[in-house]
């Protein structure tokens, strides 16, 4: 048991008890004053007619015949007091009662309820009188029987049978809920260690059976937040790997450069310009695995600014179609809406260059790669749809081309695959969204949505 454990269970224990210990105060005082207020002189009309009787029975027919009146009566309490304070049948006499019985026979006018009698056989001197003790003859309540004295030490000692059940109930209860309460967060430190040492398999869901409060639904939070470091652990594992399996190509190709014009020297003119196309590929490498790591740290490398959506995707197709009719391909653009993007033109910029060039290098040659625009004004959304001609992706790789390093079965050109990534996070950081699906007459759809407002 944890020390929350503890805090819980203690906690919810004094609750219960401060709770059970009040209410059993409040009826403990309220029946000691009930009784209180009880215990006093009848003056209802047939306790005064019995008191009338037992005086008169007393003075004619002495102790012996009162005493077989007052065993017979059962419905009111008589009680015939002598001298010394004992009652006749020796049943127990509340002294507040019998002072109040004393004052009353003592009043100027006497009173009605109240007779002092003589005996008629011994000479000997009662005071009779009816008193209430447990119920209210006049209302209509039974009072207890009148040979049966009520049981003693109520008025005075707690409830304790109901008290000790009312406690270990409530312990049991605070137990249990401080239980419940505690388990699953057990769980959730042993999984947080489990963490701190690299266990990234590790799930708590299973843990929490059936529940569905706050605390499940942490659990849940937990194992998603653990497979997204699962997943961050195996990218970066994988993108290490990618990077030293590209960085290995150039490297290898400059050494062999690199001997070839030792052995050869008059083949070094030859050997330097092998050994200037390898550094500018690794360059571009090193520039792309940059700008990737900065755009997924969410670094960006300018200011925010309104960027005019139709001079961006001209500029963009412009530069583009120069590269793509100097190997026989065409580029065309429609007219898009005049809106306004808010973002960083030079990210921008180079997210459709991506796209675009992508496009291209994958278009058989004599055929046209499309950009087209549809504004969403509802949603304010601006859709840019690039579309090419050639083979198109596997149904199962459309997700899978925006990784870094991936080239597809049939790699195309001389990228290193990072272009649709870098061009994934700029439109992610700006809001938007990118996906690809196959065309159906044959090529690749790049569908970009970013947020825009009329210009």
């Amino acid at each position: 048991m944890g020390r929350l454990f503890w805090k819980f269970f203690f906690f919810i224990w004094l609750a219960q008890l401060t709770t059970i210990l009040g209410i059993g105060a409040v009826f403990w005082v309220r029946d000691h004053s009930l009784r209180g207020q009880l215990a006093a002189i009848d003056t209802s009309p047939p306790a005064s007619m019995l008191v009338e009787s037992a005086a008169l029975t007393l003075e004619y027919g002495g102790p012996a015949a009162l005493s077989a009146l007052l065993e017979k009566n059962e419905r009111y309490l008589i009680l015939a007091v002598d001298e010394q304070g004992q009652d006749l049948l020796q049943r127990p006499v509340n002294p507040e009662v019998l002072t109040q019985a004393k004052q009353a026979l003592a009043t100027p006018n006497n009173h009605p309820m109240v007779r002092l009698a003589t005996s008629a056989t011994e000479g000997n001197r009662y005071l009779l009188f009816s008193a209430r003790t447990g119920g209210n003859p006049a209302a209509g309540s039974p009072p207890p029987p009148a040979n049966r004295p009520p049981p003693p030490g109520d008025a005075r000692f707690l409830p304790t049978v109901p008290l000790a059940t009312a406690l270990f109930a409530s312990l049991l209860f605070a137990v249990l809920l401080a239980w419940y309460i505690a388990k699953p967060i057990r769980s959730l430190r042993s999984a947080f260690d489990g963490v701190a040492r690299g266990n990234l398999a590790i799930r708590i869901a299973p843990a929490m059976g059936r529940r569905r409060d706050e605390l499940a639904d942490l659990g849940r939070d937990f194992d998603h937040m653990v497979g997204q470091l699962q997943a961050l652990m195996e990218g970066q594992r994988r993108l290490l790997h990618d990077v030293s399996h590209e960085m290995r190509s150039p490297l290898a190709r400059l050494q062999v450069a690199i001997g070839l014009a030792r052995q050869q020297p008059h083949k070094q003119e030859e050997s330097m310009r092998r050994i200037e196309r390898e550094s500018e590929r690794m360059d571009i490498l090193v520039g792309e695995l940059l700008t990737l790591s900065r755009l997924e740290a969410g670094v960006g490398s300018g200011v925010s600014e309104n960027i005019p959506a139709q001079q961006l995707v001209a500029d963009v197709a412009e530069d583009a179609r120069f590269e793509a009719e100097a190997n026989g391909r065409k580029v065309v653009l429609d007219r898009g809406a005049e809106v306004i993007f808010a973002g960083q033109v030079e990210l921008l910029h180079r997210a459709l260059e991506n796209v675009l060039r992508n496009a291209i290098r994958h278009t058989p040659p004599g055929s046209t790669v499309q950009i087209q625009s549809r504004l969403d004004e509802r949603n304010n959304t601006l859709t840019l749809l690039i579309l090419d001609e050639g083979p198109g992706v596997a149904e199962g790789e459309l997700e899978t081309i925006f990784e870094p390093f991936y080239r597809g079965e049939k790699p195309v050109g001389t990228g290193h695959g990072l272009g649709l990534a870098i061009a994934q996070r700029i439109i992610h950081a700006h809001g938007g969204k990118i996906r690809a699906r196959n065309r159906s007459g044959g090529g690749l759809c790049v569908e970009i949505s970013l947020p825009a407002h009329p210009a």
